[in-house]
């Protein structure tokens, strides 16, 4: 009884899935998101708000770029402000509803460009200029004040 690679890629790539699902799952129970909301303009801000704001940004922003996402999940990464799996789930670090709406609109316009170029090759910044022409400055904001989007 023999079987060939292409007979057990899919089970080793579904394999590869499960452990991926699992690291982010045990990630999320040792290093859970911080209890306290967050403090924006003098108002507290829950993490289900966190995901309305961002959630509404992702539907307005994906309609206007013609492209489908898969699930949103709202995070507490440390060096990361969003990121697109191949499978076109979307992530985003809770603390972007601590940023000025246009610093958030560049993040959600970088990951839905994603969408069409999983890399950050000539057609992905060109696509991510075509609905966002200051994308260097608002890149730039986040490199220089991203540390200060902490709860006050």
């Amino acid at each position: 009884m023999g079987f060939s690679i292409p007979d057990v890629l899919p089970s080793i790539q579904e394999a590869r899935d499960f452990l991926d699902l699992l690291k982010k799952d045990l990630s999320e129970i040792f290093f859970p998101a911080p209890k306290a909301p967050a403090r924006r303009n003098g108002d507290f801000v829950s993490r289900a708000k966190a995901r309305e704001i961002i959630s509404s940004s992702v539907s307005y922003w994906s309609s206007r770029m013609g492209v489908r996402y898969g699930r949103i999940a709202i995070r507490e990464q440390k060096t990361r402000w969003g990121s697109c799996s191949e499978k076109g789930n979307l992530n985003f670090n809770w603390r972007l509803v601590l940023a000025p709406p246009e610093i958030r609109d560049y993040v959600v316009i970088h990951e839905l460009s994603h969408l069409a170029h999983l890399n950050h090759s000539r057609e992905f910044w060109n696509k991510v200029a075509e609905f966002c022409p200051e994308y260097k400055t608002r890149r730039r904001w986040l490199k220089e004040n991203g540390h200060t989007l902490i709860i006050s």
